[in-house]
């Protein structure tokens, strides 16, 4: 239990992380006379690479894990429908039930985070089978040394 807390608190301060490299290269690039999808994807590009980059050495550190093959490419479909999803409940929420744009945003802010930590630990970054070296460990439990 002590491990999974300490897992999702790192994994939510990776992605503070994540939103103040999005905000500063996206502010960069506006100075910069970006337009602003351009800088928007731009920015949030960067910050998925800050989440792998993160997530895959910090927060779901294992020397266990399956290592790098297809970790990336999981890592982008995760993110891209996350996107997709997190897109969807801000447009429904705002849109289709009249909340206000702050409380969609939240909202589809919370749950895609919800969504992206699943996937993260479970298909992501997930570690292989350690039952017949640990019998007593929990396969998908991380390392949080």
């Amino acid at each position: 239990m002590i491990n999974r807390l300490a897992t999702l608190i790192k994994f939510g301060i990776v992605g503070v992380m994540n939103t103040a490299v999005d905000a500063l290269v996206f502010t960069m690039l506006a100075a910069l006379g970006t337009p602003a999808l351009i800088a928007q994807v731009i920015s949030y590009s960067c910050g998925v690479l800050n989440s792998y980059w993160w997530n895959g050495r910090w927060t779901f550190r294992d020397a266990r894990r399956q290592g790098p093959n297809n970790e990336l490419l999981r890592f982008v479909i995760t993110n891209l429908i996350v996107l997709v999803l997190s897109s969807l409940i801000l447009f429904l929420s705002n849109h289709i039930l009249g909340w206000n744009m702050v409380i969609s945003k939240a909202a589809a802010t919370l749950l895609g985070m919800i969504l992206n930590y699943i996937a993260s630990r479970y298909w992501v970054f997930r570690a292989v089978s350690a039952t017949a070296s640990y019998p007593n460990t929990d396969t998908n439990e991380r390392s949080v040394s």
